[in-house]
């Protein structure tokens, strides 16, 4: 396990400005497959953005075409593409930020970590701290020159719809967490058989800017479900974002083996997988 939360504060992106290896994702965008209105990430880019950095979209960037119900992580070679094509190297410090409530950098940092990148960062606070710093934002997009970005997959951290068809089926004895944001959880009424629920929201704390919650909370959460930290946790949500945020969570607190379930709801759901109805309160 990383011995880091995988967010940095702002007064850590300050110090880092002029390092000549830092490289930083915008990665706003809205979540694919749900019913929320909100501008594009683009459009968010577009209209002001931390100086320097470049767009990416987790699901329109950076997703598998061959899944289209789903958006899970592109193979390899696109995934390399696409970052090196954005000036994302092998050397790079990446800092992802987002807007500070839907972890879209998580799962940004997710990706990376999952291809080997292990210095991925997220940005605590998102744009809104960089901004009420009074910091100044910028509306063009910076020049790039191209870089080389060599993936080296880690399986270990993805989970396969085999692996949580397994759990759901009772051959591996590992736990499963659903982890969804709380306004498009809402908007179903089913879930994966026998997935514990821990809310996103909580998990990485709103009213803190998306910060990973008080390890004091973690702790009563873990708890509260009766969660074995020291066993082998599925992490699952509507098209992995939420379960990107949960990950790092986790991990924070003390969890030595997660994975997210990177087709998750999305990918469930379409290929017509067993669901149970949520609990009562979910």
């Amino acid at each position: 396990m990383q011995d880091d939360t995988g967010f940095k504060e702002l007064d850590w992106l300050i110090a880092h400005r002029d390092d000549p290896r830092l490289r930083i994702i915008d990665a706003r965008s809205v979540p694919h497959g749900g019913t929320v209105a909100m501008p594009s990430g683009r459009e968010q880019y577009a209209a002001g953005h931390l100086p320097g950095a470049v767009h990416l979209d987790y699901g329109d960037d950076l997703s598998d075409p061959a899944t289209p119900y789903a958006t899970r992580v592109a193979p390899p070679q696109t995934f390399a593409a696409v970052l090196g094509g954005h000036g994302i190297g092998d050397d790079a410090i990446v800092l992802a930020y987002d807007a500070g409530t839907i972890p879209f950098a998580a799962r940004l940092v997710w990706m990376l970590r999952y291809y080997g990148h292990a210095e991925a960062y997220v940005l605590a606070g998102g744009i809104a701290a960089w901004t009420a710093a009074g910091k100044p934002l910028e509306t063009a997009a910076p020049p790039i020159v191209r870089a080389t970005f060599l993936p080296r997959e880690n399986p270990a951290v993805r989970a396969t719809r085999a692996e949580v068809q397994a759990i759901v089926a009772g051959t591996l004895d590992e736990q499963l967490i659903e982890t969804q944001r709380d306004q498009t959880y809402a908007q179903r009424d089913r879930d994966i058989p026998g997935a514990v629920r821990l809310s996103g929201n909580v998990l990485l704390d709103d009213a803190r800017g998306g910060r990973i919650a008080e390890r004091a909370t973690l702790d009563r959460l873990v708890a509260s479900a009766r969660l074995d930290p020291h066993k082998r946790t599925v992490v699952t949500c509507g098209s992995g974002v939420s379960a990107s945020g949960a990950w790092l969570a986790l991990r924070a607190a003390g969890f030595d083996d997660v994975a997210v379930y990177d087709g998750s709801w999305m990918e469930w759901s379409h290929d017509g997988l067993p669901t149970v109805a949520k609990s009562t309160g979910s």
